[in-house]
């Protein structure tokens, strides 16, 4: 939840960028009860969703503490891979700078 929290906090430079988060949750056992109760209290407006049992995000983060963050563009291309773990994942800073890079790219075109 604290990168949740953490992301939160620049919203307004993700929306800047054209970016939309999206939080895919392993480990929420409510499932998505969990998630309502996680999107009230945090107050967000990012995308969650969940994935229990691991069959899709296994391939993205495949070691046991393996938390990775991924910069997909517009066109379905990974852009950026932010290694992570379980308690230590990606910071609004690493994410944003990716993003910039890609808008960068675009407006040099």
């Amino acid at each position: 939840m604290k990168q949740l929290v953490q992301l939160q906090q620049h919203a307004d430079d993700f929306r800047a960028l054209n970016a939309e988060l999206i939080f895919v949750f392993r480990e929420e056992s409510k499932g998505v009860d969990g998630l309502k109760l996680i999107k009230e209290k945090h107050d967000t407006n990012f995308t969650l969703t969940v994935d229990l049992g691991k069959k899709n995000t296994q391939a993205y983060s495949p070691g046991k503490m393996e938390f990775d963050n991924y910069v997909i563009d517009s066109g379905g291309i990974i852009r950026g891979v932010i290694d992570g773990t379980k308690t230590d994942r990606a910071k609004a800073d690493e994410l944003l700078a990716v993003l910039k890079e890609i808008n960068d790219t675009r407006e040099s075109r």
